[in-house]
């Protein structure tokens, strides 16, 4: 499983690889409602994804279930 990065600006999420910063990718004028970490996992049903955690550098956490809905629609996944 390959752990990444993501946050949620206007009900929209962004992702990107685990080695930048939250921060650095919301920038100054976003308004983020969630940021977290997420990892896709394979089962027999097909993928799903998993959001946890919280960004440090933006203080604000994930919101599991709201955002692995917005996750897996985003990349085409059933949920």
């Amino acid at each position: 499983m390959l752990l990444r990065k993501y946050i949620v600006v206007k009900g929209s999420p962004i992702l990107f690889p685990s080695d930048l910063i939250h921060a650095e990718v919301a920038g100054k004028d976003n308004e983020v409602e969630s940021a977290g970490f997420f990892v896709i996992v394979k089962n027999k049903k097909g993928k799903r994804v998993v959001c946890i955690g919280e960004s440090s550098s933006l203080d604000i956490a994930s919101k599991p279930e709201r955002d692995q809905k917005l996750i897996s629609e985003y990349l085409g996944f059933e949920h």
